[in-house]
């Protein structure tokens, strides 16, 4: 266990944002995998990956793994939150695996056992490496043999985390390395030919400012405009790749949400007025909170500005009052007082530095306190930078506030007894004190009576009950009794909010549920303890082209707009001889002459069409353009000043490449993802 103590006392934080954002790597026998999918069906597959199915098995048992991995080096728990972002490791992983790894060591990159020793354990590490503090030396930086003497005891410890870790850093240097290449060859091969870079640094040295005008389509019903039924065809046939959907839902629901009743309100007060008269005289506060309020005791001590800020209605009480307790106060969620418990003068905000370890490192604890009281300071010594009693708290880290009782430069010992932990903890600068007091919190949560719920689950059940799976009769009977139904169209199998509930998964599993068809009705689906949802399947669309019907409408508006820039371009032409200004032309048109500044073709102006940007860069000055064919109307314009210069150069050229490329690379796991037929199905299954 000693091993495995030392990763968590030295990594501490870091660990956990390390595995939170990595990629963690447990090969699968491929053969293993081969006999395993021929016994599983589709429906328990979460996506495939080249064109191969990945099994709920295969990815179960990598998630497993995975979380007993996290939770043996950081100890935290297992909460939602954290499940989440093993999952998206392990898909990542996954996706290394069968995807991305195989692709570029077809291109020809490859990563060679010897460098893979050179990345480890060399001088010059891989960052992976580089930053666990654990394998750091004396002056703080990164000690190849720290890293060997980790390696020469990892096997002493007899859970396996420390092998599994190390597994585990050797996937993440081998990926960050894969990746590096990868990307590094990429952004070398997109570079500027000389003719590319000589024209794009003319074009961005030549400004121009016009006058414009637009004359736009006529916006309503055109009975000159007929479209056929072939244009609409082949609009959509030349279009396959636009009209793709994935699997999807139209959804009507009504929910119950539960919200406590008067009578529960009119109860809860009559409870918090007893305790509120035991609560002003009990000499055990913190037994007294512990056992009767809904808000933990706090040890923080806070400035009058931050009870302000954070609980207003106490601060007169705190710090102008001699009464007992405060008045109660009462909000929509809770019913609260407070008594002031410690009053003292602290600064607001301390800088520290501290090293932490076994409580079997005694020796090893008083040998650095020494060390540090002596010099001032240690590589041991981890900062904090600047912090509050806030911060500490919010951060697990309040055993610390015994600092803000510290003068600077003092250091102290602290045995965190409940922790097994020795802390050494100097205080290095603190503002200056002012008065704080600490504050004992009666609370009592307004939260709904068992009677409350099953009230709000029996509306719920009766509704599922007399609609019985059926569409036609949920719907007579919200028309009936006024219910609030709610629709919501284009449910797919990734949506987890409906409606102002953030956390919907059970309703829309149950709309993906195989066994739901269009027109079925649900039973009462409970989500997160609060809402009660009676849901009905409206619309039931699969994966693929979206049918010529669904979108005939939107085709017909894109069309019949089509014809109607045509329209006007052509009476456009027919009404101007080519010699007008373009004040006359708005005159004539009935519109108004604007004016831009500084167009270059260089720049990624959004707000001018791409089309006027174009006759814009090669029109000549002085001369009234038009019409040109925008996407809404038509354009005339005239260019009134060029302006050349020398401000954009062969740096400003590359730059713009080079984000261009960034864009690219941001895109990459999806392109390749697009490029094998990555398909994610686990929303099935979460």
């Amino acid at each position: 266990m000693a091993v495995l103590e030392k990763i968590r006392v030295k990594l501490g934080i870091l660990i956990s944002i390390l595995i939170a954002v990595a990629l963690l790597s447990f090969i699968i026998d491929p053969n293993t995998l081969g006999s395993t999918l021929q016994s599983i069906s589709k429906e328990n597959n979460v996506g495939q990956m080249n064109g191969k199915p990945i099994s709920y098995r295969e990815y179960f048992t990598a998630v497993e793994q995975n979380t007993a991995l996290m939770q043996a080096l950081t100890g935290g728990s297992n909460t939602e939150e954290t499940q989440n972002q093993v999952r998206e490791m392990t898909w990542n992983q996954l996706f290394n695996q069968k995807v991305f790894f195989p692709k570029i060591k077809d291109a020809g990159f490859s990563v060679e056992d010897a460098e893979m020793v050179d990345l480890l354990q060399g001088e010059n590490p891989s960052p992976v490496i580089a930053q666990q503090r654990m394998f750091a030396g004396e002056d703080g930086r990164f000690s190849p043999a720290a890293v060997k003497e980790f390696v020469a005891q990892m096997d002493m410890d007899e859970t396996g985390t420390p092998r599994r870790y190390w597994d585990y850093l050797k996937e993440q240097v081998y990926a960050n390395q894969m990746y590096s290449k990868y990307v590094s060859a990429l952004r070398n091969s997109n570079t500027l030919s000389a003719p590319e870079l000589e024209r794009a640094i003319a074009d961005g040295n030549v400004t121009k400012d016009i006058d414009w005008i637009m004359v736009p389509i006529n916006f309503g019903v055109d009975s000159t405009i007929k479209i056929s039924a072939a244009e609409v065809n082949k609009y959509y046939n030349d279009r396959k790749d636009i009209f793709v959907q994935p699997a999807n839902r139209d959804i009507e629901y009504v929910v119950y949400e539960v919200v406590p009743s008067q009578e529960d309100i009119d109860e809860i007060k009559a409870g918090f007025d007893e305790l509120y008269e035991q609560f002003k005289e009990t000499d055990n506060l913190k037994n007294f909170v512990a056992l009767n309020s809904d808000r933990r005791w706090d040890d923080t001590y806070y400035s009058r500005e931050e009870i302000e800020r954070r609980t207003p209605a106490f601060a007169e009480y705190a710090f102008g009052s001699a009464a007992a307790a405060s008045p109660i106060d009462s909000t929509a969620e809770a019913f609260m007082a407070v008594r002031v418990a410690e009053r003292k003068t602290l600064p607001d905000s301390v800088s520290l530095s501290f090293a932490m370890m076994p409580n079997t490192d005694r020796a090893k604890a008083d040998s650095l306190l020494a060390a540090v009281r002596k010099d001032g300071a240690s590589a041991e010594m981890m900062p904090t930078g600047w912090v509050t009693m806030e911060t500490l708290a919010s951060n697990g880290m309040d055993v610390f506030n015994e600092a803000f009782e510290m003068k600077p430069g003092e250091t102290r010992l602290l045995d965190l007894t409940q922790h097994q932990m020795l802390a050494v903890l100097r205080l290095e600068q603190a503002t200056k004190p002012k008065q704080k007091v600490k504050l004992a919190f009666l609370r009592k949560n307004i939260n709904p009576s068992d009677n409350t719920y099953r009230d709000y689950n029996m509306k719920a059940a009766d509704l599922a009950d007399r609609s019985d799976g059926k569409y036609e009769k949920f719907a007579a009977i919200v028309k009936e009794e006024g219910l609030p139904v709610i629709p919501m169209e284009r449910v797919t199998i990734d949506t987890k909010r409906i409606g102002q509930c953030e956390n919907a998964r059970g309703v829309v599993h149950w709309v993906f549920d195989r066994k739901t068809k269009e027109g079925s009705v649900s039973d009462v689906i409970t989500v997160d303890n609060k809402y009660y949802f009676v849901a009905a399947v409206t619309k039931a669309r699969k994966e693929g082209r979206v049918p010529l019907e669904d979108v005939k409408d939107e085709i017909l508006t894109q069309l019949i707009n089509q014809k109607k820039v045509e329209k006007v371009l052509a009476d456009c032409k027919a009404q101007v001889s080519g010699s007008e200004s373009l004040e006359a032309l708005a005159e004539k048109f009935g519109t108004t002459v604007n004016h831009k500044d500084g167009i270059s073709f260089t720049t990624m102006d959004m707000s001018t069409e791409p089309c006027l940007l174009g006759a814009v860069a090669s029109a000549p000055a002085e001369k009234v353009v038009g019409p040109v064919k925008g996407s809404i109307g038509a354009y005339y314009f005239q260019v009134n000043n060029a302006t050349s210069g020398e401000y954009y150069t062969e740096a400003d050229a590359n730059s713009r490449n080079a984000q261009k490329a960034y864009s690219l690379l941001q895109n990459l796991t999806q392109i390749i993802s697009q490029d094998t037929d990555v398909k994610d199905y686990r929303a099935k299954f979460y």
